[in-house]
């Protein structure tokens, strides 16, 4: 019997949940969305949709809103836009260690 052995490229599995958050860039509190939610997320990250335009490599700090006080470090990993100005970004969330170099340049 043939073993099938097609791995993931995805470290944690993805599991659909819709849940609001904020997201902040480094830009200031101009550059925040109170507005965006998650379609997905995992341990390592989660897909999002926001009005804010994020790009591949750029630092994202997320709040899911009414459960913490401080943004969960996270970088986008891919990024687009549909034709109504959304963005959807799958975010990577940073150990504290990338977080700890991420903030230092």
């Amino acid at each position: 019997m043939p073993v099938n052995t097609t791995l993931s490229a995805r470290r944690c599995e993805r599991k659909p949940k819709t849940i609001p958050v904020s997201l902040v860039l480094k830009g200031g509190p101009s550059m925040s969305d109170v507005s965006a939610f998650t379609l997905d997320i995992s341990l390592r990250g989660a897909s999002v949709r926001t009005k804010l335009p994020l790009f591949p490599g750029e630092w994202v700090g997320v709040v899911p809103q009414g459960e913490i006080s401080h943004a969960i470090p996270a970088r986008a990993v891919w990024v687009r836009e549909d034709k109504y100005l959304w963005t959807y970004a799958g975010l990577e969330f940073l150990d504290a260690v990338d977080a700890k170099t991420d903030e230092v340049h």
